[in-house]
């Protein structure tokens, strides 16, 4: 007689299997990570909490390494300028977000993730052919209206007058670099998702290891306080961890294009989050953009085969 399955592996397979659910969960933690940023401005360095976050989840990957981790990283070494590419994309736009959020706001850093799907969206278009439908684009246009709504505070009309500071210029340079990552994984090589997001962790930690040392000898270095340290742990496990490797599995599932989609869920989440702790300013129109980004992405996904 043939046993069942257990339960409890049984749900955390059929988990791993849906996309709308780890990536709805990624964007809830990518969300999250702008308010908690600006938090961390002035209690922890930028390129320690980067090399830090880097360090943790080093050491943790590594004492969960799956049973294949040794084939997989004769995988790796034959592309070593490939993976060393990747960690510096990762490294760069990590370092670009934390030097930011010492010059702008925690919703001007949630808002401004949403320049992250159109960027994907054409870049796989230009870079891989991938067929945009019609249906998908008005998704895609929806939500970014609501974006466009949250930038303005409520008035499409003066984006025109829109000012971008070093703190949004340093975020946007974070999009561009984490896009590009995006994209070049599907060219990574064949290994589980787990063990290639080990390696990037390693490679990370060796690549941010100069920055911290320029940072020391600029004397922007500090001890970082209680605060500091609380934001590092969040980045560390729940952005870095947890979240990339979620958002791998969904890549892997639906594409970069229609993973993308979901991107525009984390500034909305940033933005609502901000304004409850950080006390910035919310408003009537953060509920109209969160409607309109929520559902461009319901229409993408539903009808996006259209």
């Amino acid at each position: 007689m043939t046993s069942s399955p257990e339960p409890r592996s049984s749900f955390k397979s059929r988990m791993w299997d849906k996309a709308w659910l780890l990536l709805v969960l990624t964007m809830f933690m990518w969300g999250a990570n702008a308010p908690v940023v600006k938090l961390a401005a002035g209690e922890i360095s930028p390129m320690t909490i980067v090399m830090l976050r880097w360090a943790l989840v080093g050491v943790a990957v590594m004492l969960f390494r799956p049973p294949s981790f040794r084939q997989d990283w004769q995988q790796a070494k034959k592309r070593p300028w490939f993976m060393l590419g990747m960690a510096l994309l990762m490294t760069v736009s990590n370092a670009s977000i934390f030097i930011g959020a010492q010059y702008t706001t925690g919703i001007n850093l949630s808002i401004l993730q949403g320049a992250g799907p159109v960027l994907v969206m054409f870049g796989a278009w230009a870079w891989f052919g991938t067929r945009i439908g019609p249906v998908r684009v008005g998704g895609l246009i929806v939500s970014t209206i609501g974006v466009l709504l949250l930038a303005t505070q409520g008035n499409i009309l003066a984006l025109g007058g829109v000012k971008l500071n070093i703190g949004d210029l340093l975020m946007l340079m974070s999009v561009v670099f984490y896009t590009i990552y995006i994209l070049s994984l599907r060219y990574r090589p064949e290994m589980p998702n787990y063990s290639f997001y080990c390696f990037i962790a390693v490679f990370s930690l060796l690549i941010s290891a100069p920055m911290l040392a320029a940072e020391m000898a600029m004397g922007q270095t500090f001890m970082p306080t209680w605060k500091g340290l609380l934001a590092l742990l969040y980045v560390a496990f729940l952005t870095s961890m947890l979240g990339q490797i979620f958002f791998m599995r969904g890549v892997e599932l639906v594409g970069p294009g229609r993973a993308s989609q979901f991107q525009n869920l984390a500034p909305l989440i940033g933005s609502v989050m901000s304004a409850i702790v950080l006390g910035e300013q919310f408003a009537l129109y953060h509920i109209l953009a969160l409607v309109l980004v929520t559902g461009g992405i319901l229409i993408a996904e539903r009808y996006g085969a259209r």
